[in-house]
């Protein structure tokens, strides 16, 4: 346990709007108030929460200019005020939100708690002092300049990540993309001009060279920073990650707020956990099939504990096509697994959800026991033979 109750942290204002008022409403709150979430009500009971993210993403599926907030908005549970804030940290880490309503139900929400506000009491203790590279990700990819957007969206999608830096060939940082960023530019102004909002506009190829569209004097720490420094710069600069540099500026890390709130969410349970996020389309699977998945994959890190380590997490994005065989669905399952012994990635793509994640997990077990053959792990080398068709 942390020791700080959420209600210390939490702030009393927050932007609320009914489940039925059109998207357009929420989107003159954001662009006027620019919060981090909105509260959906129905009447005086919480339903959920609308992130700018959320409506960005929307312009797949509806069109913002005629949905309603109930098309968009996204479930999340409600965080009591008494709680420690380590659950806050946890719960956050679970459904993959940056903020959380504060309240005793869904009938009395007083208030609303960030992940930053969070970070930045926390790490006005001893957890603030320590230094970033106990936190930071090291297995970085990056691209060149000379890439293209396409390359950075595959990119992202195979890797599940949402944030590449941009090098040269020596390995110094010139500058940085975003998926959110990236998303805005040349995603949106596609569907805009379906729905004829843009007609005549020139939209912007996927084939731009990164040079053109990567952002610039980029954010950066060097890896000895304190965790106290990192959070007041991303406060301060209104980010959720940072670029971690070299003396030489050359790239050695990520760190983002996921990164500081893991440890942070393990303080609530004396034992630490594997986090599993669930994303994409997962919200529109059958209960019986989102907890099956659920328990297919905390089998399969307790089975491979001694490989994975004892703490990370699992980044799980489904996709469902509209392709059917025999009335089942064609899925796509993208996973990330983040732990301190390294990141893997896979993706399974077949019909049926539950069948498309086995396929990753079995991609992501291969992985394992290469990495325990190539580490010369004798106790995994009979499975890795088998696994691997040579035997």
């Amino acid at each position: 346990m942390v020791g700080i109750l959420v209600q210390e942290v939490m702030t009393d204002r927050f932007q609320k709007i009914d489940i039925d008022a059109p998207l357009s409403e929420a989107i003159g709150i954001f662009e006027k108030e620019d919060p981090d979430l909105i509260l959906v009500f129905d009447g005086n009971l919480y339903k959920g929460v609308l992130t700018q993210d959320l409506i960005i993403r929307s312009h797949l599926k509806w069109d913002p200019t005629k949905a309603k907030v109930r098309d968009v908005y996204k479930p999340a549970p409600v965080i009591k005020p008494d709680e420690d804030l380590s659950k806050a940290a946890k719960l956050m880490m679970e459904v993959d939100l940056r903020s959380l309503p504060v309240g005793e139900s869904k009938a009395e929400i007083i208030g609303v708690i960030s992940d930053i506000e969070l970070l930045k009491r926390v790490s006005e203790g001893d957890f603030g002092k320590r230094k970033i590279e106990e936190f930071m990700t090291k297995d970085v990819i990056t691209l060149k300049p000379d890439d293209t957007v396409a390359k950075a969206f595959a990119t992202m999608r195979d890797h599940a990540i949402s944030r590449i830096p941009i090098v040269n060939e020596a390995g110094k940082l010139e500058g940085l993309v975003t998926l959110h960023d990236l998303i805005i530019r040349f995603i949106k102004p596609r569907f805009k001009a379906q729905a004829g909002e843009v007609a005549g506009e020139k939209i912007p190829p996927f084939s731009m060279k990164l040079r053109d569209v990567m952002i610039r004097g980029v954010i950066t720490i060097l890896p000895d920073a304190k965790v106290r420094e990192a959070v007041a710069t991303m406060k301060d600069n209104d980010i959720d990650g940072l670029v971690v540099v070299n003396e030489d500026n050359r790239v050695v890390g990520i760190l983002t707020v996921k990164d500081l709130l893991l440890p942070i969410s393990r303080m609530v349970e004396k034992e630490a956990r594997f986090y599993l996020q669930l994303g994409g389309d997962a919200e529109i699977l059958s209960d019986f099939t989102r907890e099956r998945i659920i328990e297919d994959v905390r089998r399969f890190v307790d089975g491979y504990e001694d490989l994975l380590g004892q703490e990370g997490i699992i980044y799980l994005y489904i996709r469902r096509f509209p392709e059917k065989f025999r009335g089942v669905h064609l899925y796509q399952a993208r996973m990330r697994v983040v732990t301190d012994r390294g990141v893997f990635v896979a993706t399974g793509e077949t019909w049926g959800a539950i069948q498309a994640v086995h396929d990753a997990l079995r991609a992501i077990e291969r992985q394992l026991l290469q990495k325990a053959e190539l580490e010369k792990d004798t106790h995994y080398y009979k499975r890795f033979i088998e696994k691997m068709g040579l035997m």
